[in-house]
């Protein structure tokens, strides 16, 4: 074995194209170390930390999903942390590189520290916060690498002065080109900078007529740029505070890289464990473009794929479906070349290898991956020249390693089994191998061309036939996979189909032992009739999913007519009350001035309301509920109702012949019969006694019922609503003033209730009651006009 002790060797890995597969994370990963970790990503033998890869694959994948989690670019700061902590000076970007790794931890701990599922919490436990030394290194040095003016007093200080410096030795050098006296000597007009010193481009001619140092020449030797000696004073102040700011910056540097040394350690566990979640978010968006699924992992070494398709082909991938479990831990997969045998072989293997490395794998739910210790292939032409090794030698050479491993914990992947050699004997000898195998208890997928393996597998328990399918008219490939049929050979048909001579055919047919004749034609029919049993399965297959989604479809569109109807209604009955109230203020507007402090709304404007309010509704296109049948014979008191213009619960006070008298709570309201409906609820207990009092008496005890609302004991956000509705109540009443009790207690209750008021359109006072009125405990609440 190349590599004892691991799930796969190299070898198995190569032929199973894992490293195309494990490229996918590798490029979907963002930080330096990350991108490293991916590329040594490889299937891990611990079955534990197979469960644990898994279960932080599946909970990074919904995090992703919900765009609550992605990784930031970060650099390995590996190397950098170390010098440091040898006390070596880090320049600015390093020190910025580090600043960034440490914000890149800190943002995916903070992303999952809400998670407090043992796969994440342990995968957090390295962290440690280090918000002072990223502040100081961001303080310090910005994005570009810059040490910031910011990083210190002294070089805030130090830069100031350099600039004010540099103002006053380029104005002294302009002053002087300025000057009549040097005006012919002057080569250009503009300060230039030589060696960080302001200069004078002067003629060459006139050099010594100009006093100066010499610093440069041009190109041409035409132009000397001179230092005046008029600037020297001020060109030297500016060199001694470039001086002053390098060796402020040094400092700084230094300083900041002692502290990165100081906390090398805790910096190098942050940026392990961002690599770590970089991994698992590469993984998880690498399945989301898959549109891959969590397998369900056993403990028992079986394999049941639900529609799998191959990773790498893409929208090319065919699903198939196939089970490795105690019934059949050997499929015999036979038919054609090209047909799609070696894409299973590979498709399940690789499925295996990524579900080993903690990815997810495109398949259907219900997709199973056992316990598996060795998984051992050989795909593929293996021939070397330099080795003397035919591909015969070297298949016999692979196949001793896996029969020397094998145990009930194997999976065994081999292409053309018992291949490259004489075709008895290579079928004999696959057959001997096969038997080994499944004394030793493993599982796998082989795949053959040999008649001879077909009835094998037939005949031996453990075993069963599988085969592509290719399509009995143009015989060209469909990719599936058939299990319990074995395959045809197809070669016949297959040299027709593509132009060898009928008579060369028919020549070879005869040649045929007649055995060979007759089961290449039970395969046929038993092919036809599998290809048509399967393509009828899969119709209804397809119906039924139609059917589903049809009926999905339809429940979903009911729902959101039944919501847009709903919505249509509440924004129209919304409409209709704020057109009532403001029907009701232009009725009080009107109402003359000098009316009593408890009028009543009188026959006419209660009539007056009800014909509007129907209008309305009728022109906003919605109904108020009707009564299933109309009240028959009178109401007692107590009797449980619905008013429907309200759409509320109530009980009878009174009933008044054509109108009754209904509580809400604590408020009372008359309302027409024709508006009221029996309801379902309880009856109240009906209060002892009769009611000798006259209509006029009960009409001005429910006026006086419906001034005043008693909220004590509730809550504000429980009262608030009920003088929402007794306000409106009022309005269409002609209520005011109105008399609000909430008792004293702490005073919460009533100061909110107030506030509530102050802001609402139609009150236009709000007092406490005098001692007459209830003091403290009431609130006075007067309507405006």
């Amino acid at each position: 074995m190349d590599s004892l002790g691991a799930l796969a060797d190299e070898r198995t890995l190569e032929a199973l194209d894992f490293a195309s597969v494990r490229e996918r994370v590798v490029r979907a990963t963002r930080t330096q170390r990350g991108t490293a970790a991916a590329r040594d990503l490889h299937p891990s033998i611990d079955f534990a930390l197979v469960h644990l890869e898994q279960a932080r694959t599946a909970i990074v994948r919904d995090l992703v999903a919900g765009a609550d989690l992605h990784v930031l670019p970060a650099a390995d700061t590996g190397e950098l942390t170390q010098t440091a902590a040898l006390g070596r000076t880090l320049a600015p970007s390093d020190l910025r590189a580090v600043a960034d790794a440490i914000s890149a931890a800190a943002a995916a701990y903070n992303a999952l520290r809400e998670e407090r599922q043992p796969a994440i919490t342990g995968m957090l436990a390295p962290y440690t916060p280090l918000k002072d030394l990223h502040r100081a290194l961001v303080d310090a040095v910005d994005e570009r690498g810059a040490v910031l003016d910011r990083a210190s007093p002294a070089l805030g200080r130090i830069r100031r002065n350099l600039a004010q410096a540099q103002n006053d030795a380029r104005e002294r050098v302009a002053s002087i080109m300025r000057s009549d006296r040097f005006a012919r000597a002057i080569q250009d007009s503009v300060v230039t900078m030589r060696e960080n010193r302001y200069v004078v481009p002067v003629k060459a001619e006139f050099a010594g007529e100009f006093p100066g140092i010499v610093h440069d020449t041009s190109s041409s030797g035409q132009t000397l740029f001179v230092e005046p000696l008029a600037a020297l004073d001020t060109n030297n102040r500016v060199r001694t505070l470039r001086l002053d700011e390098e060796r402020e910056v040094l400092r700084i540097l230094d300083e900041l890289s002692q502290r990165v040394g100081a906390h090398a350690a805790e910096i190098e566990a942050n940026v392990e464990m961002l690599a770590r979640i970089d991994v698992i978010v590469a993984k998880a968006n690498v399945a989301k473009a898959m549109d891959a699924v969590a397998p369900e992992l056993s403990d028992e070494p079986v394999v049941r794929v639900e529609r799998g398709r191959h990773p790498l082909l893409a929208e090319r991938a065919v699903p198939q479906s196939l089970v490795l479990d105690e019934t059949t831990r050997f499929l015999i997969v036979s038919g054609p070349n090209m047909g799609g045998k070696t894409v299973a072989l590979k498709m399940l293997g690789l499925f295996v290898a990524m579900t080993y490395a903690g990815m997810q794998i495109p398949a259907a739910i219900g997709t199973r991956v056992g316990r598996f210790t060795h998984v051992l292939a050989d795909i593929g032409d293996e021939q070397s020249i330099v080795a003397n090794a035919s591909t015969f030698s070297a298949h016999l050479e692979r196949m001793r390693e896996m029969l020397r491993t094998a145990d009930a914990h194997t999976l065994v992947l081999v292409d053309e089994i018992g291949g490259g050699t004489e075709p008895g004997a290579g079928a004999a000898l696959a057959i001997a191998m096969l038997e080994r195998l499944l004394v030793a208890g493993a599982s796998g997928i082989v795949t053959t061309h040999a008649t001879e393996l077909k009835l094998f597998a037939a005949a031996t328990p453990g075993v069963a036939n599988a085969s592509v399918r290719f399509d009995p008219q143009s015989f060209r490939p469909t990719y599936q996979l058939d299990i319990g049929a074995p395959g045809q050979s197809l070669a016949f048909p297959l040299a027709t189909a593509l132009g060898i001579d009928p008579a060369i055919v028919a020549r070879a047919t005869t040649l045929l032992d007649s055995r060979e004749r007759d089961y290449e034609a039970a395969l046929a029919e038993l092919s036809t009739r599998n290809a048509q049993l399967q393509s009828e399965r899969e119709a209804l297959v397809q119906e039924r999913m139609h059917a589903a989604a049809t009926e999905a479809a339809l429940r979903t569109e009911r729902v959101r007519f039944d919501a847009e109807r709903r919505s249509f209604a509440e924004r129209a009955e919304e409409r209709m009350q704020h057109a009532l109230r403001e029907f009701t203020t232009e009725l009080q507007r009107k109402a003359d001035a000098a009316r009593s402090s408890r009028p009543r709304v009188t026959a006419a404007q209660s009539e007056l309301l009800t014909r509007t309010s129907e209008r309305m509704r009728g022109d906003l296109g919605i109904r108020a509920e009707q009564p299933s049948a109309a009240p028959e014979g009178a109401f007692a008191s107590g009797d449980p109702v619905r008013i429907l213009s309200l759409g509320q619960e109530g009980a009878v006070v009174e009933d008044y012949g054509d109108t009754v008298l209904v509580a809400i709570g604590p408020m009372k309201t008359v309302v027409k019969k024709r508006d009221v409906q029996r309801s379902s609820r309880p009856e109240r207990k009906r209060p002892r006694g009769g009611d000798t009092q006259s209509g006029a008496t009960r009409i001005a005890v429910a006026a006086r019922s419906m001034a005043e609302l008693d909220v004590r004991g509730k809550r504000f956000s429980e009262a608030e609503p009920l003088v929402e509705r007794w306000i409106d109540e009022a309005l269409l009443t002609g209520q005011s003033p109105l008399r609000l009790i909430h008792g004293k207690g702490t005073g919460m209750l009533g100061r909110g209730l107030q506030e509530h008021l102050r802001l609402h359109p139609a009150v236009k006072s709000v007092r406490y009651g005098n001692e007459d009125e209830g003091s403290g405990g009431v609130t006075i609440v007067e309507l405006g006009e």
